[in-house]
């Protein structure tokens, strides 16, 4: 999806963790990207506090924006289980059904590829829930790391592997010291 469109308002921000990009429409987010930490930057840390970009955006942009950034970084900090923040989903009806759906699978625990189009309701579509999820534009909100494979292996992530296994231990997911793989 391209939120380069005027209806969409984009914010980078960094906190301990690296650069995020947050894209929002009015107060929904639409897009979170992560592109992990980088040294030196232009974005400006920040922990609870808003960014200078927040300058004459609109009101409910910056309460969207300040509500995202404080449940991230709790649940970064491993305080948060369920994020609230309101997110807009684009896609196909299969594609927002499957992101919708990973919604419901619990903090700390994973659910398979097939589990996930059992739930679904698509038991055949394993390819196709793991290219919705590869689609997924709200990384960690919408927890499609969350989704492992049913051979016992980690699975893919977008964000990359070793974020999606730092992401399943600090949740509890998995052992801190052993890989699915």
């Amino acid at each position: 999806m391209d939120f380069s469109a005027p209806e969409f308002t984009t914010i980078h921000h960094r906190n301990m963790w690296g650069e995020w990009t947050f894209v929002f429409e009015g107060s929904d987010l639409c897009s979170l990207k992560f592109t992990g930490p980088v040294v030196p930057s232009s974005v400006k840390a920040s922990v609870y506090s808003g960014a200078d970009v927040e300058k004459g955006l609109p009101t409910k942009v910056v309460r969207a924006y300040r509500k995202v950034v404080k449940e991230l970084n709790q649940y970064l900090e491993g305080k948060l289980k369920k994020f609230t923040v309101p997110v807009k989903i684009y896609g196909t009806e299969f594609q927002r059904d499957v992101l919708e759906a990973i919604r419901d699978i619990p903090y700390g625990k994973t659910w398979t590829y097939k589990e996930l189009a059992n739930y679904v309701k698509h038991p055949n579509a394993e390819r196709s829930v793991g290219n919705a999820l590869h689609q997924n534009p709200v990384q960690i909100i919408l927890p499609c790391h969350r989704v492992v494979s049913s051979s016992g292996d980690i699975g893919g992530y977008t964000l990359g592997q070793d974020l999606k296994r730092r992401l399943l231990c600090m949740e509890g997911a998995i052992p801190q010291e052993l890989a699915l793989e």
